[in-house]
């Protein structure tokens, strides 16, 4: 599903709610992204087009003077640039496996980083980073989190949202989420009753274009 789709089929202002009503009982801060895209995809078109190129001169009784070979290469390169940037499957095809899950981790760590979220004096903080274009999803939390069974939530969080996601439910996927997160660190991170304690991290689900 594209990223304008799936912002269009989920209600924000549930996320939020659920968000908010999270971080009133627990002492954790809850923060979900949704990127359009993670990695550098402005290379391919010209790649493509290079190859369309390649193709027209090799082809027999196709000869055409320079000029307009050029000409004709910047056009389809242009009109190749305006459709292959829209084209998640297409830009998929030229990123590896390996490179696209290197690349979704590298952008979840640099929000994390680049919004202080491990400055958090509680430490207890959890990024759901979701890539559509890529279709990865990764939970990146602070390292000095004091919860034993951090692994067994994320591996929990992980299927929960990508059996919601693989049939298009991004809202139900991310309602889950929350209400497992609810579930299973209450016992652990109860927020005491501190009228002093402050919410370091606005409730809101995040949309990077």
């Amino acid at each position: 599903m594209k990223f304008k789709k799936i912002k269009k089929s989920v209600n924000t202002h549930t996320i939020e709610a659920a968000i908010a009503d999270f971080e009133h009982k627990l002492n954790f801060e809850f923060v979900p992204v949704i990127a359009n895209r993670s990695c550098y995809t402005d290379h391919i078109s010209w790649i493509i087009s290079l190859y369309i190129l390649i193709i027209l001169i090799a082809l027999p009784n196709t000869w055409m003077p320079t000029v307009y070979l050029a000409l004709l290469f910047l056009l389809i390169s242009y009109f190749l640039v305006q459709f292959f940037d829209k084209s998640d499957a297409i830009n998929r095809l030229f990123i590896s496996k390996k490179e696209q899950t290197k690349q979704v981790q590298e952008q979840a760590e640099l929000y994390f980083f680049r919004n202080r979220l491990h400055e958090i004096p509680s430490h207890n903080v959890l990024l759901l980073y979701i890539s559509v274009m890529e279709r990865q999803i990764v939970l990146y939390h602070d390292s000095n989190i004091t919860f034993p069974e951090m692994k067994s939530l994320n591996d929990e969080l992980l299927r929960t949202l990508q059996n919601s996601f693989k049939q298009n439910n991004f809202e139900d996927g991310l309602l889950s989420s929350i209400k497992i997160l609810s579930n299973r660190l209450e016992a652990s991170f109860s927020r005491p009753d501190n009228p002093s304690d402050v919410n370091h991290v606005p409730n809101k689900l995040i949309w990077i274009n």
